[in-house]
């Protein structure tokens, strides 16, 4: 069971890793995102949402919050799951949301 835990939370690492990628090339396009993630160390940050929104923040202010819906929309577009609204925006609460639905799909085919 913790194996699959481990297994789990690296899947939806690797999910959110390629969602913030995605996004931000759609954004800003392919050169961007690179001198982004380069500058700013982001890759360092995609484990920790909070920690993501702060290196973004300072670089394109409230812009970050238009960058982070779109990477919340490629990553639940990954998870096929349909726009869910949860009440004000915040990166951390929509990827956790996010998480936790990988994760019950995930226990529900191991079950299958």
């Amino acid at each position: 069971m913790v194996q699959f835990a481990q297994s789990a939370n690296k899947e939806f690492a690797n999910l959110l890793t390629e969602s913030i990628q995605e996004g931000l090339k759609n954004a800003i396009g392919e050169s961007g995102m690179q001198a982004v993630f380069f500058h700013l160390g982001l890759s360092e940050h995609i484990g920790d949402p909070e920690a993501f929104h702060q290196a973004m923040y300072p670089l394109f202010r409230d812009g970050t919050i238009v960058l982070e819906k779109i990477i919340v929309k490629e990553l639940f577009r990954k998870l096929n799951v349909s726009d869910y609204f949860l009440g004000d925006f915040g990166f951390q609460k929509y990827v956790s949301f996010a998480g936790e639905n990988f994760k019950i799909r995930m226990n529900g085919s191991e079950q299958m």
